[in-house]
């Protein structure tokens, strides 16, 4: 998270403001450096630094806190908005980028929600993608076929000899489908009836 209004810094924004190249900063001083500041909550890669607290240490000043509290304008991650929201941080990235949900802004080559929107995000119906804790393997309910039923009450009058045989053609042309979909209506009808 980026605290609202907040600049940072990656590792090599705080290796040029220290007036060295990165490989430099990461050899001689960034053992010292990481043990007085601390990236940013939730920063994996790449690791960010206020850079108000970076200031602080390279002038040899006291490391001030960072603000208390969230605020609507905090910048999140895509997992962080994901777990206000409730979705997968892919579902996050997914609606940002079809135009479902705010896109966000880009920083520091990634992209990144403002806490108002995950909120304005979450407080939407539902009507998002794959939620949290999905399971998707349980089967579908399916609607019935009206055709079963049709095709059963034709084979109970051929059995009675009311009528003719039921055939595959004359099904396939009743119901205007292939010879093999008409056989496979007459197979569950037939277990229907059973």
């Amino acid at each position: 998270m980026i605290p609202h209004g907040r600049p940072t810094l990656d590792l090599d924004a705080v290796a040029a403001r220290a007036k060295t190249s990165p490989s430099t900063w990461k050899r001689t001083r960034h053992a010292a450096f990481s043990k007085a500041v601390k990236p940013l909550r939730g920063m994996l890669r790449p690791l960010l630094y206020d850079a108000a607290q970076v200031d602080a240490y390279l002038a040899g000043q006291p490391i001030p806190a960072l603000p208390k509290g969230p605020s609507p304008a905090d910048l999140l991650t895509d997992t962080e908005a994901a777990a206000i929201i409730g979705v997968t941080a892919s579902t996050v990235r997914a609606d940002a980028a079809t135009g479902r949900m705010d896109g966000g802004v880009e920083r520091h080559g990634r992209r990144w929600w403002t806490r108002a929107a995950a909120e304005a995000e979450a407080a939407r119906p539902d009507q998002r993608g794959r939620q949290l804790g999905a399971k998707d393997k349980a089967p579908r309910a399916r609607r019935p076929d009206p055709r079963i039923p049709e095709v059963g009450a034709e084979l109970e009058a051929a059995d009675a000899g009311r009528r003719g045989p039921v055939t595959a053609a004359e099904l396939a042309a009743r119901y205007a489908v292939s010879t093999r979909t008409a056989e496979r209506i007459m197979s569950k009808a037939r277990d229907a009836r059973r």
